[in-house]
């Protein structure tokens, strides 16, 4: 994939794993590796995030077969424990949403390739941030689908007002 697809066209979570899942298989392999998204559903509720809004929530399932993979060069664990990581570095909504674990499978091929499906449920943001030109008519304004960048704060100070010091 040179270009990221949008949001709606393969999730940002689909996009990142599938970025993530290229790093640890040999490139050779990359042209066996299909994904796409499947029971795409809305959950529609705003809330403000500073930079940018987000206007609801995608629901999807994510599915990954790799062909012809080479199960004697690469073990398949590996496969797995890349996703079991990836999703807990990545995935901030599965324990909000009690998301059920991902479900992977292999099927011998031949003597040196196996089929590896893997499905995972996925729920994300749908992140919108302003723009004059967007394509997105919303609350008066116009905006365009994209991640925003979100502020931590990382110091704060509790003041307590009203309060008398003791003699």
């Amino acid at each position: 994939m040179s270009s990221p697809l949008s949001q709606t066209d393969a999730g940002y979570y689909l996009q990142g794993l599938l970025g993530h899942l290229k790093k640890v298989t040999p490139e050779r392999q990359h042209k066996h590796i299909e994904c796409w998204m499947e029971d795409v559903e809305m959950l529609i509720g705003a809330k403000n995030q500073g930079r940018g809004h987000d206007i609801g929530y995608i629901s999807y399932s994510a599915l990954f077969t790799f062909e012809r993979f080479p199960f004697q060069q690469v073990d398949p664990a590996v496969i797995i424990a890349n996703v079991m990581a990836w999703i807990m570095d990545n995935d901030q909504h599965r324990d909000e949403f009690e998301l059920n674990d991902p479900v992977f499978d292999v099927e011998s091929e031949s003597e040196t390739t196996v089929l590896m499906h893997l499905e995972i449920e996925f729920i994300e943001p749908v992140m919108v941030v302003p723009d004059d030109a967007g394509p997105i008519y919303w609350q008066g304004s116009r905006w365009s689908l994209a991640p925003y960048e979100i502020w931590t704060a990382v110091h704060g100070d509790v003041v307590i007002a009203n309060t008398q010091t003791p003699s």
